[in-house]
């Protein structure tokens, strides 16, 4: 005797089959995606650091917050061009720098706005991180849905029947 509630439920249709496939490779694939990306912007900002005009910049604005992500300060800077500009970067809790203090700044000569603050992090770090994350997330949580779906088949298989009953 059939249950009623394996009578009501209607089988996946194909396309639904394949949406759902598609949108756990989107998902799966989003985590590396954000890493490979962040990864580029490191090595873009160690170049920069490398390469650029190094000057010297004040910092005008400390934030000295408890959570690691908000930690973060502003440096002005003088370009080539005479324009005060501005950059920012994320500080380690071992970091104590002050208002005030003094810093350098590596900028791109043909664009002044693109700069790092030398000895501090690059805000492109935080991606690879939230990448990271989802990977784990997103692949573990994909694996575990396809095993279970082979599992399920086979006892489907196993009892006689031609398929999953959900």
């Amino acid at each position: 005797m059939t249950s009623t509630r394996a009578m009501f439920k209607k089988p996946k249709s194909v396309l639904r089959r394949v949406v759902n496939m598609l949108l756990a490779a989107v998902l799966m694939l989003a985590g590396p995606a954000l890493m490979i990306t962040s990864y580029q912007q490191v090595d873009a900002d160690e170049e920069l650091a490398r390469t650029g005009v190094h000057v010297t910049g004040t910092i005008t604005y400390f934030s000295d917050a408890r959570k690691a992500s908000n930690r973060d300060i502003t440096v002005e800077y003088v370009a080539a061009d005479g324009v005060n500009r501005y950059a920012n970067a994320p500080v380690d809790h071992e970091q104590h720098p002050s208002v005030g203090g003094q810093v350098t700044v590596s900028y791109r000569q043909q664009s002044p706005d693109q700069a790092v603050v030398l000895g501090y992090g690059s805000n492109s770090e935080f991606l690879g991180g939230v990448g990271l994350i989802l990977t784990v997330v997103f692949t573990t949580s994909g694996l575990a849905l396809f095993v279970s779906g082979l599992r399920r088949r086979r006892r489907a298989t196993a009892s006689g029947g031609s398929g999953p009953e959900r």
